[in-house]
């Protein structure tokens, strides 16, 4: 039915050639069990990709492929183009990355699934972004903020309990989640994808939410990558030593947000 069993996938552009990069060359190191690598990316900007990085190494998705409801380069399209990809049967799980991470320690298959085939999914209760609110910001706007957001999907399918956090960056998506999200929830609501983002701008939330609203098999896990939200966070590691090799023992790899003008590497 799907071409791969796990692909690793990284939605990108011209924009992030430098950031692809470091991306790629981490991958080509450290991947072990050579996991098929894709960047998906706007047709126009295969060139630019085929000279800055080669031909080698990854295989390419067009954006134009994926879905017909968005064609430009923003946070909120880029959140579709990961929902609509499974449309394409490539692959029953993909690992999704963006530009701005990069691998720090040999990885294989097994990181994502178990060896009895249940994949595992970012689920977390988000504790270092609300002690960032109180602690250092000083109030607790940040987190009345991202409680209110991540309220708004399970009050609509009625879970009651705690609220959760199904990413932190890098996250294993499951094919089956979105055809059957869409296929059972969507079609019967006359909606789309892009419906359920203006309503809540989250993929991550709509795809863990209705994992335990339709009770899959998985494994909970913590976020994979050491994300450096805010230049705070990236100058205090800096500063307490620490290094690449000292992250390696409890994360896959680190995220360099581009939003704040991180540097290329830590």
């Amino acid at each position: 039915m799907y071409k791969h069993e796990l692909i690793l996938l990284c939605k990108s552009y011209k924009g992030d050639i430098a950031r692809a990069k470091v991306l790629l060359d981490s991958i080509k190191k450290h991947n072990k069990d050579n996991i098929p690598f894709y960047f998906q990316i706007p047709k126009s900007d295969l060139e630019i990709f085929n000279i800055g990085l080669g031909v080698e190494g990854y295989d390419v998705i067009f954006d134009e492929d994926v879905t017909e409801l968005v064609n430009t380069q923003s946070h909120f399209t880029q959140q579709l183009y990961k929902m609509e990809f499974y449309k394409l049967k490539i692959a029953k799980y993909y690992f999704t990355i963006d530009s701005d991470m990069y691998f720090i320690r040999d990885f294989n298959s097994t990181e994502f699934i178990d060896e009895n085939g249940i994949p595992y999914v970012t689920m977390h209760e988000n504790k270092s972004l609300r002690e960032y609110s109180k602690n250092i910001k000083g109030d607790d706007l940040l987190t009345i903020w991202w409680e209110s957001e991540r309220n708004k999907i399970p009050e609509l399918f009625g879970r009651k309990g705690k609220l959760y956090d199904y990413s932190c960056s890098a996250i294993l998506y499951i094919s089956e989640v979105f055809e059957t999200l869409y296929s059972e929830y969507c079609v019967p609501n006359n909606l789309t994808f892009l419906n359920l983002l203006q309503f809540q701008s989250s993929e991550n939330t709509w795809f863990g939410e209705w994992i335990l609203y339709k009770g899959f098999k998985f494994y909970p896990c913590e976020p994979m990558f050491k994300t450096f939200h805010y230049p705070f966070q990236y100058h205090l590691s800096k500063e307490l030593g620490h290094t690449e090799e000292d992250l390696a023992r409890v994360y896959l790899g680190i995220t360099m947000q581009s939003n704040w003008g991180a540097p290329l590497k830590y």
